[in-house]
């Protein structure tokens, strides 16, 4: 299926002939392959279709280390030896696999974006510090529940999936400056557009994608050291970034330092566009 052809123009972020094809029991043959996942590459195609692949350009998205140990790290430098460009999500996890063995040459960092026609500018000042993650547990809930507690004239949004499973949700739900809320994607502008701050608490990301979603809708990040943050984020400018162990008043000074930052944090964002990604990993293949 050649989903370029019939687009408008401006539309088309690949110019030439393109498929998109999960899992196929037959690879097709293409100058180029762009692996959305390093695990589909590693298990998937790298044992089942290395002929198809055989003088081809393969660029394999590497977006955050998941379980890991000596045994699959060596595996994937295997993987990644057969590949023409590893497309890291964030600086730190580029740095990672360098500093693991992978080749510099072999690198590039590409920041993942949104849709600068869907998340706009708005005006902040409704006073609602937004959240949009699905539950894990290295999301921080526990750090989370009591940001919110300390901060009781703030109301807190969360936008997610599955936080049914935290442990102490129905603690968290309780909370009178606290709504839960999921919603599907269409509606996440509108949701955003009430956002005055964006919290990102997580101890793990290659992102995270919501963080950018967010700066495009004007939203003062307060996020975690971790994923793309730091490549995106001038502390104190555009956002505030807090160190992996800082404590939950730390967390809530600097939420509050968020209210009062001035400026428009979405031209510092605009960049970070899908169709920028698209043209940047089209230009490894030229």
């Amino acid at each position: 299926m050649d989903l370029g052809r019939d687009l408008p123009r401006d539309r088309v972020r690949q110019p030439s002939s393109w498929q998109v094809v999960y899992q196929p029991d037959q690879c097709p043959r293409a100058k180029n392959f762009f692996f959305s996942h390093h695990i589909l590459f590693e298990r998937h195609y790298a044992e089942k279709h290395a002929e198809k692949l055989d003088g081809a350009n393969i660029f394999v998205w590497y977006t955050h280390p998941r379980e890991e140990d000596p045994v699959s790290i060596a595996r994937q430098l295997l993987a990644f030896d057969k590949v023409t460009k590893v497309i890291f999500a964030c600086e730190s996890n580029r740095r990672l696999w360098i500093e693991r063995g992978l080749p510099e040459e072999k690198t590039v960092v590409i920041l993942g974006g949104a849709d600068p026609e869907l998340f706009r500018f708005h005006e902040r000042g409704n006073g609602v510090v937004g959240l949009s993650s699905s539950f894990y547990e290295r999301k921080n809930p526990d750090c989370l529940l009591e940001v919110i507690k300390l901060l009781p004239h703030r109301q807190f949004l969360l936008l997610g999936r599955n936080w049914n499973r935290y442990a102490r949700f129905e603690t968290m739900r309780a909370l009178p400056n606290f709504t839960y809320r999921s919603a599907a994607y269409r509606d996440y502008p509108e949701i955003y557009a009430s956002f005055d701050v964006f919290l990102s608490m997580s101890s793990l990301e290659g992102g995270p994608i919501p963080l950018i979603e967010a700066m495009m809708s004007n939203v003062v990040p307060v996020a975690s050291r971790t994923g793309f943050a730091p490549d995106v984020i001038q502390h104190s400018e555009n956002g505030f970034i807090f160190d992996l162990d800082s404590s939950a008043e730390q967390i809530a000074g600097m939420i509050e330092a968020a209210f009062a930052l001035p400026g428009n944090i979405r031209r510092t964002a605009e960049q970070y566009s899908w169709d920028a990604f698209s043209a940047a990993v089209v230009e490894l293949a030229h």
